[in-house]
């Protein structure tokens, strides 16, 4: 059940009506009772690991605030991080062994078993683990309800995609009382239209240039491959901010809170910053629970760095079982070693030239450079193999600008190009408004005929230059698949 899918528009209105007209003792069990049935719409098959993840995590939380033993907290994280591995590397780790020891000369092709991969299970797996070491330290008190710590796990609107929860910002919310509040419903809805439209006229229709151009880099100019890249760049935000917008505008809705995964990462100034934009949830579920027990940066310069490549390279993996995932996590790492290496002397280059560093002119020269060595990287994300990911960049730099086949060959023509164009126009100026305010706050507390108007328009927008139909799968969301 997408959010996208018309049963999650007779799911939610339900889920969230008969939430408000129960007493307060009996909400929490009808969400969780909610949110478990929008899992066994993944899959019935995979319910066994939501619950057992449940179970155990419950469980360990109540021994490890009784006696905090180091050995009870190691055995758990080696639990979730060994099944882990068993459902989504186990093929990699296998072939990766196969072809190092094929290279020394010795011959060993195992066959390895499929395994399904439960959905969500990267997202509910870390969530747990980051729980169970707050409980650890001290910093978070084990909930004693099953229920409630039930529901933290499997709360429906991030359950699948994120934003990986916290306990400290969650628990307590499913303590409160939230009543039917109309300008929580508006903000709610605003934020689950724009994530639609995102979705819907932006990156459903550059997903089919992508894969396109990224299918045979080859056939295409310079210029149309350089343009799928930066394409690609422009879809995965819209995609995987899309689906975040629509899990904080349902959860909003009802009264709910939830971490704000994205804040425009592409205005960033670095690409420090822009990890600190973008997937906020694993970014800092990575720098606290693995960059700052590894020393973070209290251990010298050399170490410091080290830290952040082997963050990035795990963080890397934690998106897909190949080696050009690892490629784009070490890319994004060697970015920042490398932006930290030369800092003293872009200062002085800046302050010959001379560059103010408040100077609008110097912050849309870094946003442009940010934004292009991510697409670089990026180019290895979704090519799926390293040498699929060299081929598209060889292909960015070779003397053929433009092929002859022009847009159409590209997937889309002048028409489809021109709405992508205005839509990220629209997107560009919203996130520009998102630097200093909350659009869909902001407009959920203005008068009725301005709320009316941007609501109709935009929902008018997505449904007549949504993108459908043969070619396009709405409901399918990148990050499902992690």
């Amino acid at each position: 059940m997408g959010f996208l899918s018309p049963s999650y528009f007779l799911f939610f209105p339900l889920t969230a009506l008969v939430y408000f007209a129960l007493p307060r003792q009996l909400r929490n069990g009808w969400l969780l009772l909610c949110s478990w049935f929008f899992y066994l719409c993944a899959g019935p098959e995979y319910f066994f690991f939501l619950l057992a993840t449940v179970l155990v995590t419950y469980f360990v939380a109540l021994s490890l605030e009784k006696n905090r033993k180091k050995g009870v907290l190691f055995a758990a994280l080696c639990l979730f991080i060994g099944a882990l591995f068993l459902f989504k590397y186990l093929e990699f780790g296998v072939s990766l062994l196969s072809r190092i020891l094929s290279a020394a000369g010795l011959n060993w092709t195992p066959a390895v078993p499929k395994l399904l991969l439960p959905a969500g299970i990267s997202f509910y797996f870390f969530t747990a683990m980051g729980y169970l070491i707050d409980v650890y330290r001290g910093k978070q008190p084990a909930e004693k309800r099953f229920v409630n710590c039930a529901l933290f796990l499997s709360f429906f609107p991030y359950l699948l995609s994120g934003p990986i929860g916290r306990a400290e910002h969650l628990l307590p919310q499913f303590d409160g009382l939230h009543n039917m509040d109309d300008a929580n419903i508006r903000e709610g809805f605003l934020r689950f239209l724009w994530g639609a439209f995102k979705k819907l006229v932006l990156a459903d229709r550059l997903a089919v240039v992508v894969d396109t151009v990224f299918a045979a880099p080859q056939n295409f100019g310079a210029i149309q491959v350089l343009a799928a890249a930066c394409a690609f760049s422009v879809q995965i935000y819209c995609d995987f901010s899309a689906y975040s917008d629509m899990a904080v505008g349902s959860a909003r809705a009802m009264g709910f809170a939830l971490t704000e995964n994205f804040r425009t990462p592409y205005f960033s100034r670095s690409i420090a910053e822009f990890w600190r934009r973008w997937h906020i949830s694993l970014s800092s579920w990575f720098r606290d629970y693995l960059y700052i027990p590894l020393g973070g940066g209290r251990k010298g310069t050399a170490r410091k760095y080290w830290n952040v490549l082997i963050v990035f390279a795990v963080s890397g993996l934690w998106h897909g079982a190949a080696l050009s995932f690892v490629v784009w996590g070490l890319l994004n790492g060697l970015y920042q070693v490398a932006g930290g290496l030369t800092q003293r002397l872009r200062i002085k280059i800046r302050s010959v030239l001379p560059l103010r560093e408040d100077g609008k002119l110097l912050a849309l020269w870094q946003m442009l450079c940010v934004f292009l060595l991510a697409t670089v990287a990026w180019v290895f994300f979704e090519a799926g193999s390293i040498p699929a990911a060299l081929a598209v960049l060889k292909n960015m730099v070779k003397p053929v600008l433009w092929d002859v086949g022009g847009l159409p060959a590209m997937g889309m023509g002048r028409k489809e190009f021109l709405v992508a164009g205005l839509a990220f126009l629209l997107l560009t100026a919203v996130d520009a408004c998102s630097l200093k305010t909350d659009p869909a706050r902001r407009l959920a507390r203005s008068p009725r005929y301005l709320r009316w108007c941007v609501s109709l328009a935009l929902l008018l927008l997505t449904v007549v230059f949504g993108s459908y139909g043969t070619g396009y799968n709405a409901q399918s969301f990148i990050y499902g698949q992690f």
